[in-house]
């Protein structure tokens, strides 16, 4: 028996197996990634409604009086939308409509491809890019379809014909029901730093940057002196006041400068965290002792 050959096997297998493994845990990563948090607007009907709505039409509903609202209430992407029909056979287009000056005429900003309805939840995915105060609707066409449920107290806004992207158009009541569609929206998470300033006096900069949403936002960092998070309201402008504490307050004073690098991290409201790390140095005047003169 040739030994050496057969030490060299054992490794070849040894080596293949480690391979093995290493390979199915970077597949095992790559398919067990998290989905993106999302939220869903609009509703749908608790079973398949009687079929209603019959003629070419586009349908929208700007309130609701309970259950999600079918407004986007954050900027993002709609990444789904859903309906649950009593038949086959009919078309929806799904659209974004937007609100104008007047409040009966809304613009179309978005649509999506025309689906065939089949029996049962349709669930379409798209990608579509939606601001704060936009709503999901619908254009129906292709003979009898469930668009809507009944819903007391409830109404829809409706307009025969169909509306392309960027037109606009009045739109008339039916009452007593409710749009039967949903849609699943990603919030953006964007974050963006705008601009840093010094206070070289007192060591210290402030850091201003913009935010895409609503939500939460947060600065940490080594050395980095503690901050209370900001409750954002509203998508805009945000600073925080960046300043040394510990050895890294101790090293500027003593040499008059300082570097650091905070993150900052953005959580919108129902959406996925989104973190910056970037660099500041901090500058201060160190003050001169005046010299003693003697007699």
């Amino acid at each position: 028996m040739d030994w050496g050959v057969s030490r060299a096997n054992r490794c070849l297998a040894r080596w293949q197996n480690a391979a093995a493994v290493t390979l199915a845990a970077i597949v095992a990563l790559s398919v067990a990634s998290p989905a993106r948090a999302a939220v869903t607007i609009g509703q749908l009907a608790p079973t398949a409604p009687t079929a209603q709505c019959t003629s070419t039409a586009d349908y929208l509903q700007p309130s609701v009086t309970g259950g999600n609202l079918y407004i986007a209430r954050q900027a993002g992407t709609i990444t789904s939308w859903s309906t649950r029909s009593s038949g086959a056979g009919a078309s929806y287009v799904f659209k974004v409509f937007r609100r104008t000056s007047d409040p009966d005429i809304f613009q179309v900003i978005a649509h999506a491809p025309a689906h065939e309805l089949t029996a049962g939840v349709n669930t379409v995915p798209v990608d579509i890019a939606v601001r704060s105060g936009d709503m999901i609707g619908l254009n129906e066409s292709g003979g009898l379809n469930s668009c809507t449920f009944s819903r007391l107290g409830d109404g829809v806004l409706t307009r025969s014909g169909g509306l392309s992207d960027g037109s606009s158009g009045q739109f008339g009541p039916q009452n007593d029901v409710r749009l039967n569609l949903s849609a699943v929206l990603v919030p953006s998470n964007d974050l963006t730093i705008n601009a840093i300033t010094r206070d070289r006096k007192h060591g210290t900069a402030t850091v201003l940057m913009s935010v895409s949403n609503p939500g939460i936002l947060t600065i940490s960092g080594s050395g980095l002196k503690k901050r209370p998070a900001k409750n954002i309201a509203v998508a805009g402008m945000a600073q925080f006041n960046v300043a040394a504490v510990g050895k890294r307050k101790q090293k500027l004073e003593r040499r008059g400068k300082v570097g650091m690098t905070p993150t900052v991290t953005f959580s919108p409201a129902g959406g996925e965290p989104a973190s910056q790390t970037f660099a500041v140095r901090l500058l201060q005047r160190r003050l001169t002792v005046p010299s003693v003169q003697g007699p």
